[in-house]
């Protein structure tokens, strides 16, 4: 296993993974990554808007914490994050459709790239709500 170090302010990145050094150099950092509070969830467990999905694929765990945070987001920022984890999934879906021969999981591929496009199309529109039901009915 090759594990990389970069720092960041007062962050070390491991392998994808932020530690805490210190104190941060740039506190908006925390916020858009989700540290110290993973998956969108702040210290309560509530979840936070201006958190980022890393979307590495199109699970519906991904899915369930994009729909999560489509739910509680009105600030434009918070939007415009949601349009790039979405631009993502659409990104992700298609590789896997032009990848991958006629199957079962081909087509729900096909129907979630599709999906997520409209949803993205919505979210510019200012209705993350409609783009979170949507997306719903891919998990």
């Amino acid at each position: 296993m090759v594990l990389r170090y970069i720092t960041r302010g007062r962050y070390l990145l491991v392998a994808g993974k932020a530690a805490l050094l210190g104190r941060p150099a740039n506190p908006c950092y925390c916020v858009a990554v989700g540290v110290p509070g993973p998956n969108g969830a702040g210290a309560a467990g509530t979840t936070n808007p201006a958190h980022i999905v890393t979307v590495q694929d199109f699970s519906r765990e991904t899915l369930s914490r994009i729909v999560a945070l489509l739910e509680v987001s009105t600030d434009f920022e918070h939007l415009v994050y949601r349009e790039a984890e979405l631009d993502a999934i659409w990104s992700i879906t298609g590789f896997f459709v032009a990848r991958t021969p006629e199957s079962v999981e081909r087509e729900a591929a096909m129907r979630l790239h599709k999906g997520a496009h409209h949803a993205h199309d919505l979210v510019g529109q200012s209705r993350p709500l409609e783009a979170a039901a949507l997306l719903r009915k891919f998990l």
